[in-house]
């Protein structure tokens, strides 16, 4: 639902302002939701799979504790654990790039001082 209101600001024309559709922000946002609803999805199908088809993991002695959390932290100890965090941490960058990319696109209201 926040997808799509953001989506319906972006093309509402009262917030345009004269200049038009802003494509470079819609494409932002449609990149920003994908990547969240891809990695939430991962995280989800994980919990899935440790508590109901691994609730019986033996664990490993000494490393890993038995059971379901067991399994999540043998696996993110693992090569799965690439790309989620590749995505969050491009998330975070783009997320940043916004806040810092604003700061450029002020005009300077004081110049002079």
């Amino acid at each position: 639902m926040l997808f799509f209101q953001c989506i319906a600001a972006l093309f509402n024309p009262v917030n345009q302002r004269g200049v038009g559709v802003k494509w470079g922000l819609v494409s932002y946002t449609v990149t920003m939701f994908s990547i969240a609803t891809v990695l939430t999805g991962m995280a989800l199908n994980l919990e899935s799979i440790s508590h109901i088809d691994n609730r019986e993991y033996p664990g490993v002695k000494g490393k890993f504790f038995p059971g379901p959390i067991g399994y999540q932290l043998s696996i993110w100890s693992g090569v799965l654990v690439l790309p989620p965090r590749l995505m969050f941490l491009s998330s975070n960058w783009l997320a940043d790039g916004l806040l810092v990319g604003s700061l450029f696109d002020a005009a300077p209201t004081h110049i002079g001082v």
